[in-house]
């Protein structure tokens, strides 16, 4: 249980761990493959869900549950999972809604709390490249809510593939910047990003690379009027999400 909390102890797996009430409900809701539950001896209710769900579960002293667990308080139950499958790109690029592409994010509470934004506003998914933090890290997990089981995530995606599939499906790739050209309350008011928009977020230390400048059909910065030179990724991520996603009230609004 312990070899979960490391990336190679996962991949050697092919598992990872949920922990909390939130996170197992999820998880019990999407229809994720769960190989066992583990239930501190006295939650009697979730020890009845699971042995609803036909899942094998095991109950445990609280000493035990929190020794398996990478938090503190593990709040009484959690869950070994397969491995979450990386959707097609072609699934994503096909969906309704804006496309999140996450480059090189490797803050696992920013990464979980993007895949939980998309998810509140109805993306169509998550694309992380290779050098984001991986989705099955623990934080990540937690800090998703659940929403990892809910939102179709593509991992390991380089961006001329990530490119090449959005040019297929006719979406259009903008990049939030801090010094883009254009003003995210102008470009949705102008038409230049809508709901169907591809995002592209930078990593926190480097920012948005150079490549992926290169390849985006727009560079947007998000307007601050304060002293902050920059915004979190994962703010950042939220902001552009909901503008493009409710662009004409954003936009009646910034006037």
């Amino acid at each position: 249980m312990r070899a979960l909390h490391s990336r190679a102890g996962r991949r050697k797996a092919r598992a990872f761990l949920t922990e909390g009430p939130q996170a197992v409900e999820a998880a019990l809701q999407s229809g994720a493959s769960i190989r066992e539950v583990f239930v501190v001896d006295s939650d009697v209710e979730w020890t009845r869900a699971a042995q609803a769900a036909n899942l094998r579960v095991t109950t445990v002293t609280a000493d035990v549950l929190a020794a398996m667990a990478e938090t503190e308080q593990p709040q009484g139950v959690l869950a070994v999972c397969d491995l979450l499958p990386s959707v097609p790109l072609e699934t994503i690029m096909d969906g309704m809604g804006p496309v999140l592409v996450l480059e090189a994010l490797s803050d696992p509470g920013n990464v979980g709390t993007a895949i939980r934004t998309a998810d509140a506003v109805g993306a169509a998914g998550v694309i992380l490249t290779p050098e984001s933090a991986d989705i099955h890290n623990g934080k990540v997990i937690r800090a998703t809510a659940g929403s990892v089981f809910h939102v179709p995530c593509a991992t390991g995606i380089d961006l001329d593939e990530m490119v090449g599939a959005a040019r297929r499906a006719g979406r259009s790739i903008a990049v939030a910047t801090g010094d883009g050209s254009v003003d995210l309350f102008a470009a949705v008011s102008g038409g230049l990003v809508n709901d169907s928009t591809v995002w592209l977020i930078g990593s926190e230390a480097h920012g948005i690379s150079a490549r992926a400048r290169s390849l985006a059909d727009h560079l947007v910065s998000i307007p601050m009027r304060g002293g902050a030179e920059s915004l979190n990724a994962a703010v950042a991520a939220a902001v552009v999400l909901y503008v493009t996603r409710h662009g004409d009230g954003a936009s009646t609004q910034a006037k």
